[in-house]
């Protein structure tokens, strides 16, 4: 062999396995996933269909993830979906499974639907609403339902504990997990963490905890080692610097053991370009899980 062809040959060698080195961990990826919410700017939605600024199908999110950034496990909102014909589901989970991916989660967000109503009438309605998305997640191989639990106020608790125990004994003999996240509102509606955890405990659902979803540090480190030890496998993760470490939020979830999904939520606050947005937190998971 030439000298020249010697040293063409090493430098590629060495070219080549510096950009394996850079290539992400597989095992890290496996355990992250992206929601449909970080591309709201540019999904086409059943309501706007034509608008030209939305030029991502709903159809197409899983490859689009997959290939942009490697990772196969997607969570969408309810509302995503333009249809919940059989056939529309048959078409989006052949859609999904071509994509080598999986749904991680699907969030149910019905307003006033909701566990919290004080209407008993209001409360069945919520209860066979979130049934048939139950329903819906077993037609799309999804392990996961999130709701919403509205108010969880003191005059309602017991009877929303009660309905989510319906709800849950349904879910539970489709195979399927009912979670709910932690929601802070800086105002009376605000649900303290720790009702939050006693609904959980008493109805016998999990938790999907939220690096994000608290008013402050002490909150955030007291409660999250807790709902980290109370999940079905799945997490979410924000990053808005200027109120919270996320790194410190996942240091968290690691030394309570945690060992589930973390799916990267990325808003409007985090930039205008939702690509940048998520590679940005995907970073942040991939230096800390």
């Amino acid at each position: 062999m030439k000298r020249r062809d010697f040293l063409t040959g090493s430098a590629s060698a060495l070219a080549s396995s510096a950009a394996w080195a850079k290539r992400p961990d597989q095992a890290k990826l496996n355990r992250i996933g992206i929601m449909s919410v970080c591309f709201d700017p540019i999904l086409k939605t059943p309501s706007s269909p034509a608008d030209p600024k939305r030029t991502v199908d709903i159809m197409d999110f899983a490859d689009l993830i997959a290939a942009r950034y490697g990772v196969h496990r997607v969570e969408f909102q309810h509302t995503d979906f333009s249809s919940t014909e059989p056939a529309y589901f048959q078409e989006f989970r052949r859609r999904i499974r071509k994509a080598k991916s999986q749904v991680n989660q699907i969030n149910l967000e019905f307003a006033n639907l909701n566990i919290s109503a004080a209407d008993p009438v209001i409360r069945l309605e919520a209860i066979e609403l979130t049934k048939s998305w139950i329903d819906h997640a077993v037609e799309l191989d999804c392990p996961r339902v999130m709701l919403n639990q509205g108010t969880l106020a003191p005059e309602v608790r017991q009877s929303a504990v009660g309905t989510l125990k319906t709800m849950n004994a349904y879910a539970k003999a489709k195979n399927v997990f009912i979670t709910m996240e932690p929601r802070w509102r800086a105002d009376a509606r605000n649900v303290p963490w720790d009702v939050f955890v006693d609904v959980i405990k008493a109805s016998g659902i999990y938790a999907n905890p939220d690096i994000g979803n608290f008013p402050d540090k002490e909150s955030r480190e007291a409660a999250l080692p807790i709902l980290y030890r109370m999940t079905a496998g799945s997490s979410h993760v924000k990053n808005i610097p200027e109120k919270f470490s996320t790194a410190d939020g996942i240091k968290i979830s690691k030394e309570a053991g945690y060992t589930g999904i973390y799916t990267i939520e990325a808003r409007a606050n985090n930039g205008p370009d939702p690509y940048v947005a998520v590679q940005t937190i995907l970073d942040i998971l991939l230096a800390n899980i």
